[in-house]
């Protein structure tokens, strides 16, 4: 573990908190931006990817750079004409996600605990508690679009303020190790 993985920890940390706090204050709005600026971006990418490949090998050369391109343009206009079909999958992508950020910081109290950390037994409960929360949202237990949004954003603030938790845990162990190498 190093000083930039810990950092990087707090921007994801810090990215989550500003995320779950668009998605509870307005989480109608906040959807329909990220659906449709991913959406733009990734029609941007498409033609962009086509372009350079039709410039390099000639318009009958069909690589991968064009396919992907394709993928990508294609998978833009999904998000940009059926907002709503994509919106219904959010909470199910964003639960396996923070599902699989849980097993990473499980994995981290994990490593704490041998250097005798004191936070690593809470940090191994935030994990459990994101994995809960992660797995509630797979299931998508709420019917109303807007109750599902503020709990994923709820959801995104608890586990933005344990990923503060943790990076700062982390620089305390890194910050003991390198004194007590001195």
């Amino acid at each position: 573990m190093t000083k930039s993985f810990s950092t990087t920890f707090m921007i994801a940390a810090l990215i989550y908190l500003i995320l779950g706090l668009a998605l509870v204050i307005w989480p109608g709005t906040a959807c329909l931006v990220i659906c449709y600026a991913v959406g733009i971006l990734l029609m941007l990418y498409g033609l962009a990817r086509m372009l350079a490949q039709w410039s390099s090998l000639g318009f009958l050369s069909l690589g991968n750079g064009y396919l992907l391109g394709l993928v990508s343009l294609l998978l833009g206009l999904l998000l940009l004409i059926r907002t709503e079909a994509v919106l219904a999958v959010f909470g199910t992508v964003l639960g396996l996600i923070i599902m699989a950020d849980s097993l990473i910081k499980l994995q981290i109290s994990y490593q704490l605990r041998g250097s005798h950390i004191g936070s690593a037994r809470r940090n191994a409960i935030c994990a459990l508690v994101t994995f809960i929360l992660g797995l509630l949202m797979l299931f998508n237990p709420f019917k109303a679009v807007n109750a599902m949004t503020i709990f994923i954003g709820a959801s995104l603030l608890i586990d933005g303020v344990i990923n503060f938790i943790i990076a700062l845990d982390v620089r305390r162990y890194l910050h003991d190790t390198v004194t007590i190498m001195e």
